[in-house]
């Protein structure tokens, strides 16, 4: 599917490099699942990958093709029942700079496994003067749903989130069993390198990859 907010693309990646990258979720189980969202590193455009999810990583670039000014994407793991969503609605932006709103060119979701709900809605909604959402109240948006080897692609200052398992947007945990656990790589494309974000080599973090 494709619209001006967005776009899907199916079996995006080689399936001997998804199962290789899976299999590293594996290895990872549940290590600091719960800072999954913030836990975030930076692949240069030109640095050689670290190992299979960043490989994963690389290999999105030419389906999302961003323009010639980008720099490398910075990525992370979002691990998450859909029972209980982390994160609400929100803009992609560079968290920790002090003075102006940077958002990515592009930001873009690869989905592992199929889940109840979960879908990454995405409005026609972009950054006021203070990073409010303008329209106050979102005239379109669009769902994608979680499919194996799935890549979803969007505008890098598009408002948008997860949805729960209701398929409704996220917030006080739901009652009932948790199900599957969402499975998803979000990799980002900016022009330049977020600030104080580090190379995954740089990082302490998720050690069991290494």
């Amino acid at each position: 599917m494709s619209s001006s907010l967005g776009r899907a693309v199916d079996d995006a990646a080689p399936e001997p490099l998804v199962r290789r990258a899976r299999a590293l979720l594996t290895k990872l189980g549940t290590q600091q699942i719960k800072q999954s969202y913030w836990t975030t590193f930076w692949l240069p455009r030109e640095a050689k990958p670290a190992h299979a999810l960043e490989e994963l990583a690389r290999s999105l670039w030419p389906i999302a093709a961003p323009d010639g000014s980008c720099a490398g994407v910075e990525w992370w793991l979002g691990r998450a029942h859909t029972t209980n969503i982390p994160v609400g609605f929100h803009f992609d932006q560079d968290v920790k700079a002090k003075t102006v709103f940077r958002h990515p060119l592009l930001s873009s979701v690869f989905f592992f496994n199929s889940v109840r709900g979960g879908q990454i809605a995405i409005t026609d909604q972009r950054p006021g003067p203070r990073g409010e959402p303008r329209p106050a109240r979102a005239s379109e948006m669009i769902t994608i749903a979680p499919q194996r080897n799935r890549y979803a692609i969007f505008p890098g200052d598009l408002f948008h989130g997860v949805l729960d398992a209701r398929g409704l947007p996220p917030g006080r945990p739901l009652a009932g069993p948790p199900g599957r656990l969402r499975l998803t790589l979000v990799v980002n494309y900016w022009k330049r390198r977020p600030t104080d974000v580090p190379t995954w080599s740089e990082s302490r973090a998720y050690g069991r990859l290494r």
